[in-house]
């Protein structure tokens, strides 16, 4: 299971209203950090070839 469901479903068992929101927020950082990670190809980064004059 992924994180953000494991995080989503413990703010659904949660009784307590601030541990939801604290929940909520976990996962809405969780999914931010991964957004913001730099993402690189598993074929690698491709040069542009240099056009001549």
């Amino acid at each position: 299971m992924k994180p953000t469901s494991l995080i989503g479903i413990a703010s659904a068992l949660a009784n307590n209203r601030k541990i939801k929101l604290a929940l909520v927020g976990m996962q809405f950082a969780y999914l931010g950090y991964k957004l913001l990670q730099p993402k690189e190809s598993k074929k690698g980064k491709k040069k542009r070839k240099k056009l001549k004059r």
